[in-house]
């Protein structure tokens, strides 16, 4: 007597023979992305061919792609007598593959993080400006690098960068200033563009040529000492913090660092109000950091101010005053 079986349990039962085929030897390791008609993938001609051949696929992108190992010499047989294509290297046609579904594009994704891509050996810059920025300030700026997550700035009154006066990281193409927090003479200015490369790994690019730009402020005599009034912390509010300064200041520049003697600041920036945001900025920002600020009345600039702890800022609304009813 004969047992028929039904189709839709035969499908299913010929999908886990050919998944659950034994894995490969250790020298016969993953070497080709393989698209297959989807009406053949699960044929049991085209397994048999397969494991006659000494091919086998260790990843299922169901319902055409799979990764697996292909000798060599059956890329052609592949595609003449299956239709079936064969890809060894990596893949940049991601279009064709958007026809087989949110699986294929997974596959292929996964398939090209296999290959190391080489990280850029030059920097990309290829245009710079220094522009004005209001009546007091200046905008450093050169083209967006293509794959550029931040950039790292450099400042310094040497050429040759022997001694760094400014370093901090940004997140965008464009840097501002206030030359009135600055000494009068020539700045040197150059970055760094850092990279995501298609591995998930970050990666800085050599620093770009050095450009330039001058400060000369107007005439008013010496510095003259501006104390601000005494802060010990600075609440932390929704990525901003803000400092009591001294009457008269209009632009500040603000150090964040890790420790309070500010040795290698995370973070060096200018701004023109008494608070700044500091989640835009392309660094890790916490309690237990540390702020400084140096305060300017657009002539001449103050000193620094004490380190400011920065603390956890207010959580939940303040309960409104009332008689109880």
């Amino acid at each position: 007597m004969k047992i028929r079986i039904p189709l839709l349990f035969a499908a299913a039962l010929a999908a886990s023979s050919f998944l659950n085929s034994p894995a490969p030897a250790a020298e016969a390791p993953a070497n080709a992305l393989l698209v297959v008609p989807s009406e053949t993938a699960f044929d049991r001609k085209f397994q048999d061919y397969l494991e006659k051949k000494g091919a086998k696929l260790l990843e299922s992108h169901p319902p055409s792609v799979f990764v697996g190992h292909i000798p060599q010499d059956l890329d052609q047989e592949l595609e003449k007598k299956y239709g079936a294509k064969v890809y060894r290297q990596k893949v940049d046609d991601w279009a064709s593959f958007a026809r087989y579904g949110e699986n294929a594009v997974f596959a292929v994704n996964a398939w090209n993080k296999r290959f190391v891509e080489d990280p850029p050996v030059a920097p990309l810059v290829v245009s710079n400006r220094v522009q004005k920025a209001g009546r007091r300030g200046l905008r450093l700026a050169w083209n967006d690098v293509m794959k550029a997550t931040s950039y790292r700035l450099q400042i310094s009154r040497a050429e040759d960068f022997s001694k760094i006066f400014l370093e901090t990281g940004i997140g965008d193409n464009q840097y501002l200033l206030y030359p009135s927090l600055l000494e009068d003479g020539i700045y040197y200015w150059r970055v760094a563009p850092v990279v995501l490369l298609n591995t998930g790994k970050y990666w800085e690019m050599p620093y770009t040529s050095a450009y330039s730009f001058a400060v000369s402020n107007p005439a008013g005599g010496a510095a003259v000492s501006r104390p601000a009034p005494a802060q010990a912390k600075a609440p932390l509010n929704k990525g901003a913090v803000t400092w009591q300064h001294a009457p008269g200041d209009r632009y500040f520049r603000l150090q964040l660092s890790n420790t309070a003697d500010f040795e290698a600041p995370l973070a060096d920036v200018f701004t023109d109000t008494c608070a700044y945001r500091l989640s835009g900025l392309p660094v890790a920002v916490a309690p237990g950091q540390y702020l400084r600020f140096m305060g300017s009345d657009g002539r001449r600039a103050g000193d620094w101010s004490a380190p400011i702890e920065i603390v956890p800022g207010a959580t939940g609304a303040r309960r409104k005053k009332g008689r109880a009813r």
